[in-house]
């Protein structure tokens, strides 16, 4: 990623491991099942993205396979205090023009079915769900979307 490419995304940078504090407390605040350190800082290799005005407000991370010609967006969130302020917009614009620069073929993500805020958002973008995915796990049932958007055809 270029840093003239950022330059269209005031407020919009590389992530760091000095921000790993930081972005780990937007995740513990985001969601039930977290990441850990190590999991964040072996991010860094990607395209990992976070918007910042005199705080870190949001991050994305999102991975690329060249040979699947595919990437997927692993994690987004957003500090509860700045949610509603379209930070997740910019970062996934953001992303999906890094994304296409690579040639790739379609973006992947998965979303939890009962998140109708950030499906909402999903869909303005274009993605469509392709799957919904119920698991398992003892008595606690987990159901998410596969929602993906083409970018290419071939």
């Amino acid at each position: 990623m270029s840093p003239d490419f950022l330059d269209l995304y005031p407020g919009v940078r590389l992530a760091a491991k000095e921000d790993l504090p930081r972005i780990l407390e937007i995740e513990r605040l985001s969601f039930q099942d977290q990441w850990t350190y190590h999991q964040f800082e072996s991010a860094l290799k990607e395209i990992f993205l976070v918007f910042e005005q005199d705080t870190i407000q949001g991050f994305l991370i999102a991975c690329t396979c060249d040979i699947a010609r595919r990437a997927i967006i692993m994690r987004i969130a957003v500090h509860p205090e700045h949610r509603g302020q379209g930070i997740a917009s910019r970062l996934i614009n953001a992303a999906l023009d890094e994304i296409k620069s690579k040639n790739l073929r379609c973006v992947e993500l998965d979303v939890d079915i009962v998140k109708n805020g950030a499906i909402g958002l999903y869909e303005k973008f274009g993605f469509k769900t392709m799957k919904v995915v119920t698991l398992n796990h003892d008595d606690d049932e987990v159901s998410f979307f596969i929602m993906k958007l083409l970018l290419r055809d071939s």
